[in-house]
């Protein structure tokens, strides 16, 4: 008899993961694993909520359009960084010692979905594995009649020879980035709602703040770079008061401006600073962003840094007294979120790849964002709180959860394209500096809140704050890394990975020690 409770038991472990596929996949996606049926590969970050609405109403609309069933087969690896690292890794494989990637490439996966536009601007599209979108020049103006938001590109800006866009990717929605806390746990502690970055390096939040690890999500990592873009831009501004005559100057030609340089430079070590108190207030770093609202809601932590949809729907589920979410004044940017078909994608897989572009952003996909549950075209278990990209469809809001029209609101302060230079391997110091130097940092950060009299102990923060590291040295490590032999390349990010842990680790000893010394 225990031999057969064992053979049971090792059924159940072997079979335990397609039984939970299938209990995940909706009614609909199982009704069209008929023989009429398509299958579209989509490689994606977003939650499980979002899957399953788009699976559901693409099939709906493509049944409707083009009489056919069709399944989102999705992978989902992790966070953005995740998807990145496997898509590198696949592609990679198929480079010849140049790195050049043959015409033909056998991939599984169809399309890329979600990510935010850094990731496909600076990591997917140099990589050199997307292709053009194939969408027709009528829907690209349709739905884009500009193609800018407050300085931000919501489309590719690839054009062909005869100049006319050939977009490899296409921004679908648009996010922003805030703060959520907890009113109930602000009240405790008795402070006043957060409503600028700078809030959130109170001393009395050591511990209560959820953050992020910007290594494995993108949304984490443009949170965090708004705050260093605010103070760069606090800084431009202060230099611009002294030297009005470089205000209108092309950016070229500023950054050519030693004092310039210097302002901005400044501007970046001072966000840097602010962002290593909140990350000293830090009870931990999650490798997904959508466990930050949740930590909030629940009380675990006052407030952490969010993107806008996690953050909307934790607030309708909880209620506004446990959660809510606030968009600092003139400090957050509004970013498309894009799709793109991956390089290697032919025939049929293409034109249904085309297929399920047009339908994210056909009015029926725009709406299905934003719609409210129960309402006809809207989504089927829970809303999705995304802000659609297209911007006629805000003129009929009826059915909609509250939102703000991003093309009303967006103005003055935004992300700035040519202070994204580096990106990258500032989400790599931010590691280095937060995560793998954490235990220093905290030791640190303790020591120097437990100094006593006022003035030494903001002396101590401002030294804390003072990073062994500028603008400058992160911009130029791009430089570096190119004159790396390509078989060298991971290994030597590695150790320089190590190094500036290192220095970051020395840098929080020493703080420490001087604190300790008073």
């Amino acid at each position: 008899m225990q031999r057969y409770v064992y053979i049971l038991l090792f059924a159940l472990v072997l079979f335990a993961p397609l039984l939970a596929r299938m209990a995940i996949v909706s009614p609909q996606a199982r009704e069209a694993t008929t023989a009429n049926a398509a299958r579209l590969v989509v490689i994606t970050p977003n939650n499980q909520d979002i899957r399953r609405e788009f699976a559901i109403g693409f099939d709906r609309w493509h049944v409707a359009h083009y009489g056919q069933s069709v399944v989102l087969d999705y992978r989902t690896p992790g966070g953005t960084s995740d998807i990145e690292r496997q898509l590198k890794s696949t592609y990679d494989a198929y480079r010849d010692a140049a790195g050049t990637l043959p015409p033909e490439i056998p991939v599984e996966i169809d399309v890329v979905w979600g990510g935010g536009d850094y990731s496909f601007n600076q990591v997917l599209k140099p990589a050199g594995i997307l292709q053009t979108a194939p969408i027709s020049p009528n829907l690209l103006a349709a739905a884009f009649p500009e193609p800018k938001l407050a300085g931000v590109r919501l489309y590719d800006a690839t054009s062909g020879p005869d100049g006319k866009p050939t977009p490899l990717w296409l921004g679908v929605c648009l996010s922003s980035f805030g703060i959520m806390y907890n009113p109930d746990v602000f009240e405790r502690l008795g402070l006043p709602a957060p409503q600028v970055w700078g809030d959130l390096t109170n001393e009395r939040l050591d511990g209560f703040i959820s953050l992020a690890d910007p290594g494995h999500s993108g949304s984490a990592a443009v949170t965090y770079m708004m705050v260093l873009q605010r103070a760069m831009a606090d800084a431009e501004a202060e230099f611009f008061l002294r030297h009005p005559d470089l205000r209108n100057a092309p950016a070229a030609q500023r950054a050519k401006d030693p004092a310039y340089a210097q302002a901005i430079g400044n501007g970046w070590k001072h966000g840097m600073g602010q962002l290593l108190l909140i990350a000293g207030n830090a009870r931990y770093f999650t490798d997904s962003s959508e466990v930050v609202p949740t930590d909030v809601a629940r009380g675990d932590a006052a407030a952490g840094m969010a993107i806008d949809f996690y953050a909307r729907v934790t607030e309708q589920v909880v209620g506004s007294r446990r959660a809510q979410f606030v968009l600092p004044v003139g400090a957050t940017a509004i970013t498309p979120d894009p799709v793109a078909v991956l390089l290697g994608v032919r025939g049929e897989r293409l034109r249904l790849a085309g297929h399920f572009i047009e339908f994210l952003l056909s009015p029926e996909g725009q709406r299905l964002w934003i719609l409210k549950v129960g309402v006809p075209g809207g989504p089927v278990d829970r809303s999705l709180w995304r802000m659609p990209i297209r911007r006629g469809v805000y003129a009929d809001r009826t059915g909609w959860e509250p939102t703000t029209d991003p093309f009303e609101v967006a103005h003055g302060f935004n992300e700035r394209g040519e202070w994204m230079v580096g990106f990258g391997d500032t989400r790599m110091i931010w590691g280095c500096a937060w995560i793998d130097s954490g235990d220093a940092l905290s030791a640190a950060y303790s020591a120097v809140l437990s100094v006593s009299d006022d003035t030494r102990r903001r002396e101590m923060i401002n030294g804390l704050m003072d990073l062994p590291i500028t603008w400058d040295e992160v911009k130029h490590i791009g430089v570096e890394r190119a004159r790396q032999p390509r078989e060298r390349m991971d290994e030597w990010d590695a150790e320089l990975r190590i190094q500036f842990a290192r220095r970051f680790r020395d840098h929080y000893r020493a703080v420490k020690c001087l604190a300790e010394n008073r």
